[in-house]
């Protein structure tokens, strides 16, 4: 029986239950004949035929980087960061000549909220401090250019609007605004991939910093434009998600998760587990048992 290996990181554990796709696979591939088992931290190291982290944070610490190569095989091996700026094409300086809209991220990935969770995990006061306290005393004292977790990311109509300071905040960047929009819906894509195994569909919602749960679905089983496959390449990704838009006819990268959550509704998470779960076995070598479904 080939085992698959699924690695957290060791402050995941105090976190509790969280909604992650992977836990959703899991539950296919066992019925399909695997082994799955689930370890915080790298204190223990199982034999393994497929390690799968699953570390949500932007930067891969150097230990788990260390730790996952000693592994002979993979998921996503050689990805240790995923911010922004290791793969926009649209971020723009203080003194740019860009006309248009900007927007204002976390250069870390989910608006910064994952390193805030696990960066004084045994520490109690000190975390609530952190997590509470802090964000609100930078937010009344600061304004945004002192901020480095941000719950939205806010829209200026040019650069000369965005705040003094916030292009010396290396926690944040700033990006030309290139939605995916018409009449009074914007819409946003996202391309889910295991392997071989692909899923790509498009929501909309009325707002242009669009939230997952505040959209509906409204196009399933969308080809995958070639700057997808070729980013995925060049970042050397085999499991994950990208958001992107198609604004004036051109691909526009919005942002790149390897721990994609577990997307809408309990019949939309239903679907992507069906699409993806099979693509394990190409990670695997495709040394599917007699009678393993696909996951399609």
């Amino acid at each position: 029986m080939k085992r698959v290996v699924i690695l957290l990181h060791d402050c995941q554990r105090r976190r509790g239950p969280s909604n992650y796709l992977i836990h959703a696979l899991a539950e296919v591939w066992r019925t399909s004949g695997l082994d799955v088992s689930w370890v915080y931290g790298i204190r223990d190291r199982p034999e393994a035929d497929l390690l799968i982290p699953q570390i949500d944070l932007t930067h891969l610490p150097d230990d788990y980087v260390e730790f996952i190569g000693s592994y002979p095989n993979v998921v996503n091996r050689h990805v240790v960061d995923i911010s922004k700026r290791s793969f926009s094409e649209h971020l723009l300086a203080e003194d740019d000549d860009y006309p248009g809209p900007v927007i204002v991220k976390t250069d870390n990935n989910c608006g910064g909220r994952q390193e805030r969770w696990l960066v004084l995990p045994r520490y109690r006061f000190l975390s609530w401090v952190y997590r509470k306290a802090l964000p609100f005393a930078v937010r009344a004292l600061g304004g945004l250019a002192r901020q480095r977790v941000l719950d939205e990311y806010p829209i200026f109509n040019s650069l000369a609007e965005v705040p003094r300071g916030v292009f010396s905040n290396k926690a944040l960047v700033v990006e030309q605004f290139l939605p995916e929009r018409e009449g009074e819906l914007y819409f946003m894509r996202h391309y889910l991939f295991l392997g071989d195994h692909t899923r790509n569909v498009r929501v909309a919602g009325k707002q242009p910093f669009l939230k997952r749960a505040a959209c509906v679905g409204v196009d399933e089983n969308l080809p995958v434009p070639a700057e997808l496959t070729s980013l995925r390449r060049r970042l050397g990704f085999d499991f994950g998600k990208f958001d992107y838009t198609i604004h004036d006819g051109k691909v526009v990268i919005l942002d790149v998760n390897w721990t994609p959550a577990s997307p809408g509704t309990a019949e939309v998470a239903a679907r992507a587990k069906r699409a993806l779960a099979g693509g394990v076995w190409s990670m695997l070598g495709d040394n599917r048992p007699a009678g393993a479904g696909s996951g399609r």
